[in-house]
């Protein structure tokens, strides 16, 4: 009998320790999003650099443009930049899936191990 009361009294002990440190979870969690201070401005996020806008150019196609747009890009951004995504977005919105293939191959042709044999001339040859 005498070690029930020792079981119990260890198991009580057990839960109150879970049940603190669930409280210290829950207290120290953010459920409304991103913290900005308690005040109620909202977070700002700046973002550097130039926003990429594809225009069209004279006698050019637009896949050669995307292709030519993200080989140039590819030599100043990282790819988890904002810049590659509007680049990317743009060319695949303009130019469906052929617009988006050819910016992908333009980064990555730039990136590559002879970026000086990356044309948009090649790449087409190839697709």
């Amino acid at each position: 009998m005498r070690n029930l009361q020792i079981e119990a009294l260890f198991g009580g002990v057990l839960a109150l320790v879970v049940l603190g440190v669930a409280i210290y979870a829950i207290a120290n969690t953010s459920f409304g999003g991103p913290d900005n201070g308690g005040g109620s401005e909202p977070t700002t996020v700046a973002i550097s650099g130039d926003p990429v806008v594809l225009t069209a150019s004279s006698g050019q196609d637009l896949i050669c443009e995307c292709y030519d747009s993200g080989f140039d890009l590819a030599g100043k951004v990282k790819v988890i930049s904002p810049e590659y995504r509007t680049g990317f977005e743009q060319c695949r919105a303009r130019g469906g899936i052929d617009g988006g293939d050819a910016w992908t191959a333009g980064w990555n042709a730039r990136l590559s191990a002879k970026p000086y044999e990356a044309s948009c001339r090649a790449y087409k040859r190839r697709s």
